[in-house]
């Protein structure tokens, strides 16, 4: 994965992850404007050319038409967003993202106990 996706480009790439098969772009574009809003087949290929230059999907023709299909899970794409924004803003340092996030903000007696198991959990790997 190059670069971050746009506000557009996630919003195609979440009807590709829901399709869970490869799609086609009149599927995406139907897809998508049952959601209430106006996409155009043009508008939507574009966004998936930039997808597919940006190693998110990847495309395989069948007949005249263009089939599209994620390269990364829903689950592969935040986990490299978060390790990005975590080297980018503190660097890789989790601590650090915590005692930034929590100086703000006081965590209730629940919230530090899911922190806890979530820290047990990932311990026992």
């Amino acid at each position: 994965m190059k670069a971050n996706i746009s506000d557009s480009e996630m919003k195609v790439m979440e009807k590709i992850w829901e399709q869970g098969e490869m799609i086609s772009v009149a599927d995406v574009v139907t897809l998508l404007n049952e959601d209430g809003e106006s996409w155009t087949h043009q508008t939507v290929g574009t966004f998936l050319k930039r997808l597919e230059g940006k190693g998110m999907v990847s495309a395989s023709k069948k007949g005249k038409s263009l089939y599209y299909f994620p390269l990364l899970t829903k689950e592969q794409f935040y986990a490299k967003e978060a390790d990005q924004f975590l080297q980018s803003k503190f660097q890789g340092s989790l601590k650090s993202f915590l005692a930034a996030f929590s100086s703000e903000k006081k965590l209730s007696d629940d919230e530090m106990q899911d922190l806890k198991d979530w820290f047990d959990g990932i311990n026992r790997k």
